[in-house]
C-alpha cells in the first residue's frame, strides 16, 4: 500500500497542475485558434509578470499584426530583434508588417536575414518566391495579403511538424518488459535491440 502511494501523490499533483497554464502559453493557444484580442491581452499579462520575456513580446507582435495594430507590432517586434537579432518569428513577423505598410525594401531585407537561419528547405523556397514577387513590380493590397498568407502557412505547417515530432518523442515511452502496439500494451516476449 505504501508503495502504490509513493507513485500516486506526485500523479495526482500533475493531473491538477495540468490545467494550470501559463499566460503565455494560453496566448499561444489563443492565437493558434485565431483569438487575437484573447492573445494580445494573455501576451499583456504575461508580460507584467515578466516584462523581459522575448517570446511574449514576439506574441505580442504577432497578435498585433494579426489585428491589423500595424505600428504597434512593429514596436513589439522591434524589442524583440533588438535583445535578439536572430529571433525566426520576430524577423518574419517583422517582414510582414513592413510588407503591409508597403516599405519593400525593409521586408526584403528581414526575409532575407530569415533566411540567413537556414530555414526548413520548404519554408527558404516560399520565401525565396516571395522575394521574387515583391521586387517585381508594386503591389496591389491583395498580392500583399497573398504573399503574407503564403509565408505564414509555411511557419505554421513547420510549427505543426515540431509539435508532431515532439509529441511523438513524448508518447513512446515502454515500461519495462511492455511494448506498444496500437492501441495496446503487449508482453515484451523477444530480445529486441
Amino acid at each position: 500500500m505504501r508503495r502504490r502511494s509513493a507513485w500516486l501523490a506526485p500523479l495526482l499533483a500533475l493531473l491538477a497542475l495540468a490545467g494550470c497554464a501559463t499566460p503565455y502559453a494560453q496566448g499561444r493557444a489563443a492565437l493558434r485558434q485565431e483569438r487575437y484580442d484573447e492573445a494580445l491581452s494573455r501576451f499583456s499579462e504575461a508580460l507584467a509578470r515578466d516584462p523581459g520575456r522575448l517570446d511574449a513580446h514576439a506574441g505580442l507582435g504577432v497578435a498585433r499584426y494579426k489585428l491589423g495594430a500595424f505600428d504597434e507590432a512593429e514596436d513589439a517586434l522591434r524589442q524583440v530583434l533588438a535583445r535578439a537579432p536572430q529571433h525566426a518569428e520576430a524577423l518574419l513577423y517583422l517582414g510582414l508588417v513592413y510588407l503591409q505598410k508597403g516599405q519593400n525594401s525593409a521586408t526584403e531585407e528581414h526575409l532575407t536575414a530569415l533566411l540567413a537561419l537556414e530555414p526548413h528547405p520548404r519554408i527558404a523556397a516560399q520565401i525565396d518566391r516571395a522575394l521574387k514577387v515583391i521586387r517585381a513590380d508594386p503591389l496591389s493590397d491583395e498580392v500583399k495579403r497573398f504573399v503574407a498568407a503564403s509565408l505564414e502557412d509555411e511557419i505554421e505547417w513547420e510549427q505543426d511538424l515540431r509539435e508532431a515530432e515532439r509529441a511523438q518523442r513524448v508518447y513512446v515511452v515502454e515500461p519495462p518488459g511492455l511494448i506498444y502496439w496500437p492501441p495496446y500494451w503487449y508482453p515484451r516476449r523477444y530480445p529486441f535491440p
